[in-house]
């Protein structure tokens, strides 16, 4: 019986894992499922910005976005799925999706200074993140407040997990990546 994969694209904000899993699902010839595009297909719906949205907005998206990505598992597509996860917020939903596929984690690193100056400048140079998003840190940095790096609790599931260095490239590379999670002669 064939198994789908599902590779969990993850890291902390800034992380590049956005940008990293668009690359991985062009060289893997695989759909990307992501989070954040799906928030701002939700926000578009309403015509509101982020703050003006009721509080389970969240919630709802967050919903959305494992069923997507549950319903393409119970149909046997194999996807990549992006978001922020979180081991307490998010292990529920990736024990459920891992009986049904197999499941690799990739979670992107750089430093925390990086990260929190890629989330900053990228809220910068796109006033419509923070419509979409509502990025409180952004606010705060054009206000001069200085931000400190967040807390990111990674998954750890029992499941092949790849740390990315997204500092400069990626190391590993997705070929070395590809090699490792499709360890056939497919490709």
């Amino acid at each position: 019986m064939a198994v789908p994969y599902l590779l969990v694209v993850t890291g902390r904000p800034g992380s590049g894992k956005t940008t990293f899993s668009k690359k991985l699902g062009e060289k893997l010839f695989l759909p990307v499922i992501s989070r954040d595009e799906i928030k701002e297909g939700y926000v578009h719906t309403f015509q509101k910005p982020h703050v003006e949205l009721p509080r389970e907005s969240n919630r709802i998206v967050t919903d959305i976005f494992f069923r997507t990505v549950t319903d393409l598992i119970d149909n046997n597509v194999s996807v990549i799925a992006e978001a922020a996860f979180q081991h307490k917020v998010w292990v529920c939903q990736l024990d459920k999706l891992k009986k049904k596929s197999r499941l690799f984690v990739l979670i992107c690193k750089v430093d925390g200074k990086t990260a929190l100056d890629r989330f900053i400048k990228r809220g910068l140079v796109n006033p419509m993140r923070g419509y979409f998003h509502g990025d409180k840190g952004v606010g705060m940095a054009k206000q001069g407040i200085k931000l400190s790096v967040s807390s990111y609790d990674e998954p750890r599931l029992d499941v092949p997990t790849f740390h990315i260095d997204t500092s400069n490239g990626y190391r590993p590379s997705i070929d070395e990546l590809r090699a490792k999670i499709f360890a056939t002669d497919f490709y």
